[in-house]
């Protein structure tokens, strides 16, 4: 009973005497336990290589279905901005608007609509908003109309902003074109002065000539009065001529000084007051041809494409999800190698330690 129990341990692999496995690992020993195991190895390696090339066979083609939505925007203080920023956008259709409109398309399709998910970006330094979802060629009306209606959602919501915005441009257009028309009713009157002023002055002029001859006159019949005031009479006569003489100098005083110094002191008021009110009326004009560009260049909310379909499929190609099989069944061939190599030392040892008590029994007995 000795001899056959020690002929039958020696074709055990050795156990070390400390009770375990030494530690350290060669890769001679590697490569041993996989030439054991290769047909471990190769069936796994095949098997889950024929299931991944299976997968990508019957895979059905993913395409990305995009619509782009571009922002309005108007003019102010010479940048383009906006009608709303960009992450306020993008924060409503991410929250509210994509799923609503997911909603409504599986409550109008039914339960046995095949759920699926769209997202919202947008590019970097630009006022686009890029709506994406990922679907088989035969679902393409869906995504079409799921993001068709985010894309409407949006413009109508931004249609509101963009009627204030211009009623508020259209208003002060208004106020502008007012203040324009008053500043050149005040020009007019201006002009109709200067024009009076005209005739003003023609009648000044004509009053001085005639003061003129009037003194001119009445100095002759005073040189005539004076030669023949010999009476009373006479000298009363003189004494009315020279009273009427200087009556005729002092009007003629205040005649040309309204001539010269008034007239042409109000000449100068109701000339500075016209070019004053010419210049107002530059700045006003230049005030509405600003309105008037900034209503040119409001732009509304629009859908640049909706539910354009990708001309390639996207994700992995059939190749890459191939070849990934063959990494994956390499990955799990080398598994289950070293699994089925673990799981026989463990038997083993397990028997070693099982026959142990029974040996020491045996050689008792034999004693």
């Amino acid at each position: 009973m000795s001899v056959n129990h020690t002929a039958q341990s020696s074709e055990r692999p050795p156990m070390p005497t400390d009770g375990g496995y030494d530690d350290e690992i060669s890769l001679v020993d590697l490569g041993l336990v996989l030439w054991r195991r290769r047909r471990a190895v190769l069936t796994t390696v095949a098997v889950v290589t024929a299931l991944g090339v299976l997968w990508a066979l019957l895979l059905p083609k993913q395409y990305a279905y995009t619509t782009t939505v571009e922002l309005g925007s108007h003019v102010e203080d010479g940048k383009t901005v906006p009608i709303e920023p960009p992450p306020a956008v993008l924060a409503k259709i991410s929250e509210s608007y994509i799923p609503l409109a997911l909603r409504d398309y599986r409550e109008q399709a039914g339960d046995e609509a095949k759920k699926f998910e769209v997202d919202a970006r947008v590019p970097k330094d630009s006022q686009l908003i890029i709506l994406e979802s990922e679907g088989e060629a035969d679902q393409a009306p869906k995504h079409r109309q799921v993001q068709e209606q985010v894309a409407a959602t949006l413009i109508d919501d931004h249609s509101r902003m963009f009627n204030l915005l211009r009623s508020g441009i259209e208003l002060e257009k208004q106020r502008a074109q007012r203040g324009l028309d008053e500043l050149k009713d005040r020009e007019r009157f201006l002009l109709a002065d200067l024009k009076r002023l005209d005739l003003t002055g023609d009648l000044l002029r004509q009053q001085i000539e005639d003061t003129n001859s009037l003194i001119e006159a009445a100095v002759k019949h005073r040189a005539q009065a004076i030669r023949e005031a010999n009476d009373e009479a006479r000298a009363m006569t003189l004494l009315m001529l020279d009273n009427e003489v200087q009556q005729n100098r002092a009007r003629l005083a205040d005649l040309e000084e309204r001539f010269q110094v008034g007239l042409a002191q109000r000449r100068d008021d109701l000339n500075n007051k016209l070019r004053d009110n010419q210049r107002q009326q530059g700045i006003q004009d230049a005030a509405i041809q600003r309105l008037e560009l900034r209503m040119q260049n409001l732009l509304e909310t629009r859908a640049v494409v909706t539910g354009m379909q990708s001309l390639e499929p996207v994700g992995l190609s059939r190749a890459a999800i191939a070849v990934l099989g063959a990494f994956l069944g390499g990955f799990l061939g080398l598994l289950a190698a070293f699994g089925l190599e673990f799981r026989d030392r463990f038997r083993i040892a397990l028997d070693e330690t099982s026959s142990e008590p029974v040996a020491a029994e045996v050689t008792d007995v034999v004693k």
